[in-house]
């Protein structure tokens, strides 16, 4: 990692204002929001500069990777209602109670803060059994639904794609629609399949909308739980063991990975920094590739790939594919209005967990991905 807090600052971390520390930077040292609010109480006074502004205690920079460009800073007292005077110490308790008012909102479900101050709920359909090519498949692997929620400005965008069965999907959209969420945006942005031969079929909705995060969170809310089966107020998922080398499978690919039920998720960021109706997405908003695998019995897996593409990508990726026998099962669009335009190619396949990363990673070669 590198030893400098920003590539284009000289300023050491210990003269650095508390308010420009990230959430990334934070949980890199190793101190997280209590650690860090701690050291700050330990101190005999507040360190502050000509301007008044409170520095941080001193933390091993050795520990601390350089700032990327999107990371919104840990608190920032412009755009939060109610941050303490200190403007710090208070973080955690802070984006906490933001977070729980959206938990509440969605029938008290669990859910969890990701890179870039994203907040995430799952939603897997664990009221359906499915199969996919007469593969039992687990509601993680398959059948998740996803919202996340990213502050924008004085209001927060939300963005969500949710597992729904045929007889389903007009119900929620009316209720949505009915909702009438203000200010408006474009709730509805996408309907389709991710796979072949699933059993039942399985129809995603995908939906975009700015404004208060809870209210957005309710509305979403009362549209699946009063017209489709999905349950709420589960909390968060344990990792389980997936069957195989998890870690092995994230390095070959070279993305970030995930545990959920034994259920491995890969995550692999795109270069370009994408923008939906003008908000500046991070990338945990649903717009980074993702490979989620399930073992099968016998040392295999089975993989579902989510590739995000820009349009000049789709037909390298997929001969790519089809080479190395994976099926190819959708290409469309999530969003009615996103820049650069993306598109979402799924696949299918099963084998050894090695030889499966191995070609998913050849594959992302011929994309402009960011691989850790």
């Amino acid at each position: 990692m590198a030893s400098e807090v920003n590539s284009t600052s000289e300023e050491p971390l210990a003269q650095m204002p508390a308010r420009a520390l990230t959430r990334r930077q934070a949980l890199k040292a190793g101190a997280g929001f209590t650690g860090l609010a701690m050291a700050l109480a330990a101190l005999p006074a507040k360190a502050q500069d000509a301007n008044g502004s409170m520095y941080l205690p001193v933390i091993s920079t050795n520990q601390i990777d350089q700032v990327e460009p999107d990371d919104e800073p840990l608190i920032n007292a412009a755009n939060e209602d109610d941050t303490d005077d200190d403007g710090f110490a208070d973080a955690e308790r802070h984006l906490s109670r933001r977070w729980q008012r959206v938990e509440a909102a969605m029938g008290n479900t669990a859910g969890k803060v990701e890179p870039g101050n994203v907040f995430k709920v799952d939603l897997p359909r664990t009221d359906i059994s499915a199969t996919i090519g007469g593969i039992a498949v687990k509601p993680e692997f398959a059948l998740n639904g996803e919202v996340t929620f990213q502050r924008y400005r004085d209001r927060e965008a939300m963005k969500f794609e949710v597992a729904l069965l045929d007889a389903e999907v007009n119900p929620v959209l009316s209720a949505l629609f009915a909702e009438d969420l203000q200010p408006k945006e474009e709730v509805f942005t996408a309907l389709h399949n991710h796979y072949l031969l699933d059993e039942p079929q399985i129809r995603f909705v995908h939906g975009f909308a700015v404004g208060n995060a809870e209210k957005m969170a309710a509305a979403l809310y009362r549209a699946l739980s009063q017209n489709s089966g999905t349950p709420f107020g589960h909390g968060e998922e344990p990792p389980g063991d997936p069957g195989f080398d998890a870690q092995r499978v994230a390095n070959i690919i070279g993305g970030d990975y995930e545990l959920m039920n034994g259920i491995l998720q890969v995550t692999v960021e795109r270069k370009e920094r994408f923008k939906q109706r003008n908000v500046r997405l991070k990338r945990t908003m649903e717009v980074e590739s993702m490979f989620n695998f399930q073992s099968i019995g016998g040392g295999n897996v089975a993989t579902i790939d989510e590739f995000v593409l820009l349009k000049d990508e789709v037909n390298a990726v997929a001969r790519e594919l089809r080479s190395r026998g994976f099926l190819i099962t959708a290409l469309h669009n999530h969003e009615l209005d996103i820049d650069p335009e993306a598109y979402y190619m799924h696949s299918w396949n099963t084998g050894d967990p090695i030889t499966l990363a191995t070609d998913i990673r050849a594959a992302l070669e011929l994309t402009n991905s960011k691989f850790t």
